[in-house]
Order: structure tokens, then C-alpha cells, then sequence
């Protein structure tokens, strides 16, 4: 709510009007100032440079190789989202804290793994091990076969000595992808999502889902479709 919106409330509340600069002042007083949302760093050369040899040395895969990869990430739903346009306010060291889900998916061109609610806290390399690659990725590798590869990203969590270890003992191959690398085709699926719960109406035509003790939610028993 920005200040002349509180300066109109104000006015047919108690009849009283003051300026929109009063409303301001007495908000900054609180510590209550307007923010704007944040925006991407550019990339740098060496970013881009990396781009271009990735695009280069995937440009000519088909079909039969991309069904392959398993393009997989975590995305955080707030419950309350706000449309990003308008300006908040809020208290110093009080950045982004508001109530959140956050969920781990997976998608390749044959199928998709179920919906996994990431619960107790934030995600760790020892949790991402646990709780995603050893129940989730691993009966999907073996669904795949050998030529399975994996693409997560970044995060530090991703790439932990003990997360690598890991793979390494599975036999699963992991897609480099470079820092600031264009979008992963499953922040498509979040975005979707996104809307959906922003809007909270329910996904037409989607089979019946429940959420299981063990934090997933299944829209389908087997690993793939």
C-alpha cells in the first residue's frame, strides 16, 4: 500500500487529510521506507563467453539426447506473492521474510518426477542427498538407463563434495551448466505454478493429488510417464 492510498483510508476514516509527503515522513519515522524489486546483475564476459561454447556444443543434439536429461531445481512459492509492481512496506533486515513452501520437481520429454515439499528448514547438500537424489533421481536414472544426465544447477548444495561423491558412486552423469546460464526449461513449469497459486485455482484436468507422509505429492505412481 503506497502512501496515497494510506493518506485516502486515512481521510475517509477519520475525516482527516493530510499531505502524502506527512505520510511518508511518519512511515520513514518507523522505519518503514519504499522498495523496489531487485534487478539481474549483467553478465559478465566470461559469462557470456561460457554461454556460447554451451549453445555451441548442444546446438546439434536431437530429440533421442535431450530425452535423456532430467532437467531438475527447487523453486520457493510464497504464500502470500505479490505481483511485483507496486511498493511494499516494511522494516529494516526484514527482507524477504514471509511464509514460503519450497518444492522440488523434475521434468525430461518422456515424464517428470513427483512434486517434493521440502519441509523442516532450507535445503542442504546432506538433505538434497538424502531426501531428492537417493529416492528421487536415482529410480529415475535406472528408468532412463545408462545414458541418463542430470541438470541442476549451481547452488551450493548442488555441488558439495558429498553430493559429488555421491554421483560419482551412482554412475550419474551431471549436464555442466554454466553460472547465469539462460533459463532452465522447469522454470517454465514453476512459472506456471506460480500463477496457479497466486491465483489459488485449482489445475484443470489433473488427476486427483494428496501429499504423503514423506513430504511428496504424487499426481502418478511411476516414475515416469
Amino acid at each position: 500500500m503506497n502512501a496515497i492510498l494510506l493518506q485516502q483510508h486515512l481521510r475517509s476514516a477519520t475525516g482527516t487529510t493530510v499531505s502524502t509527503q506527512t505520510v511518508r515522513n511518519r512511515l520513514h519515522s518507523v522505519g518503514l521506507y519504499a522498495r523496489r524489486p531487485m534487478v539481474c546483475v549483467r553478465l559478465t564476459s566470461r559469462q557470456r563467453r561460457d554461454r556460447r561454447e554451451w549453445t555451441t556444443e548442444h546446438v546439434k543434439w536431437r530429440r533421442n539426447e535431450w530425452s535423456n536429461v532430467l532437467f531438475s531445481n527447487e523453486s520457493r512459492f510464497s504464500v502470500h506473492p505479490d505481483n511485483r509492481c507496486i511498493f511494499i512496506r516494511r522494516e529494516r533486515g526484514s527482507r524477504n521474510n514471509t511464509a514460503f513452501v519450497l518444492v522440488y520437481g523434475g521434468i525430461s520429454i518422456d515424464g517428470r518426477t513427483y512434486l517434493y515439499i521440502i519441509q523442516d528448514g532450507l535445503l542442504t547438500a546432506r538433505r538434497y542427498r538424502d531426501e531428492i537424489l537417493r529416492p528421487i533421481v536415482v529410480p529415475y536414472a535406472a528408468a532412463i538407463g545408462d545414458d541418463f544426465i542430470l541438470m541442476d544447477d549451481n547452488c551450493r548444495p548442488h555441488r558439495a563434495n558429498l553430493v559429488e561423491d555421491f554421483l560419482f558412486e551412482e554412475g550419474i552423469v551431471r549436464m555442466e551448466w554454466p553460472a547465469c546460464s539462460p533459463v532452465d526449461p522447469i522454470e517454465h513449469v514453476w512459472d506456471a505454478l506460480g500463477r496457479r497459486v497466486a491465483g489459488r485455482q485449482p489445475l484443470q484436468n489433473s488427476p486427483r493429488t494428496g501429499k504423503s507422509s514423506s513430504g511428496r505429492v504424487e499426481q502418478n505412481t511411476s516414475t515416469r510417464e
